[in-house]
């Protein structure tokens, strides 16, 4: 038995567009929200750099609202490479205050992202959510 045609090509457009939505909730292009430490959060915007991805911080808030910070603008995420599933490795996530960084690893579900840095055995889990 053969399907009519606007069936097949209606299934192939609804397979599209969930394959769309999943890679696009996968992908860590984009602003995401730091978690919020010590009253101060930013937002950082991942893209492309060279051929991996890299965060750079374009806003910065303290507890009253949005600041002028130090770390406005600066590269806090680099070397990121996709793992696929919504999982990245490689990269490395620098402390604008001290310029110490760690290795990172993140994962992405949905509109959160967790974001795992660890140093020796000292590891500091966090939660971004998407912003755009």
């Amino acid at each position: 038995m053969t399907l009519p045609l606007f069936i097949t090509r209606a299934a192939a457009a609804t397979a599209l567009a969930l394959t769309a939505s999943v890679a696009s909730a996968e992908n860590l292009s984009g602003i995401w929200r730091t978690a919020t430490y010590q009253g101060d959060y930013a937002h950082v915007r991942f893209g492309p750099c060279a051929d991996k991805i890299c965060g750079v911080v374009v806003k910065t808030f303290g507890p009253n609202g949005e600041i002028q910070g130090g770390s406005l603008g600066k590269t806090i995420v680099t070397n990121m490479v996709s793992l696929g599933g919504g999982a990245y490795d490689g990269g490395r996530i620098r402390r604008p205050d001290t310029g110490q960084s760690a290795p990172l690893k993140l994962q992405i579900n949905g509109g959160s992202m967790n974001v795992k840095a660890c140093v020796g055995p000292l590891c500091r889990n966090d939660t971004w959510t998407r912003v755009q």
